[in-house]
């Protein structure tokens, strides 16, 4: 469907007429899926999250109660609560991006995990754009929220691409050993 050629009419383009999509719009393509499929995931995870915070605090916490208990915890259990609270927003984002990926590399005519990354790149400045204000404040709130989104971004969106790659090409999912050549 998505790279099908429109039906022919009067006067259209057959379908030894129509070129396929260059590379670089595929980029856009995987944006905008990763955008689409991030949406209902990071509802998703925000559900958890909140699902723990509820089992902590009870159904509706105050800011004053959440901060009172953070500043009593130790440092492991800040650590262990913030991971908590932000490794199911990553892990979706990551997915998210992982299918965009695959769709520049499985449905992409001429595109290579490179495009697949690249859609990665694309989807992680967008979304820094769209949160400007944390980049604002500075410090390492900032750095993090620059770091973390690019790098799962783009190690996803190319993860995902190199396997649309290999099933658009047909080659198997994992890498296979060469037979032993005869001595």
């Amino acid at each position: 469907m998505i790279q099908s050629p429109p039906p022919a009419s009067d006067g259209g383009a057959g379908d030894d007429e129509i070129e396929p999509r260059p590379p670089w719009h595929w980029i856009g393509f995987g944006t905008v899926a990763t955008f689409a499929a991030w949406l209902p995931l990071a509802y998703g995870a925000q559900a958890f999250a909140r699902s723990i915070v509820v089992s902590r605090f009870g159904q509706s916490p105050t800011r004053e109660e959440v901060d009172l208990a953070f500043a009593a915890m130790s440092a492991e259990e800040r650590f262990r609560w913030t991971a908590s609270q932000t490794l199911p927003h990553v892990l979706a984002f990551g997915l998210a991006a992982f299918g965009g990926g695959y769709l520049v590399g499985r449905f992409g005519t001429g595109t290579a995990v490179k495009h697949a990354a690249a859609s990665g790149v694309v989807t992680s400045l967008v979304a820094l754009f769209v949160s400007w204000r944390v980049l604002a404040e500075g410090g390492v709130a900032a750095l993090v929220s620059v770091v973390v989104p690019l790098v799962v971004a783009v190690a996803f969106a190319a993860w995902g691409g190199r396997v649309g790659v290999r099933r658009r090409d047909g080659k198997p999912a994992e890498k296979e050993k060469p037979p032993p050549s005869p001595a």
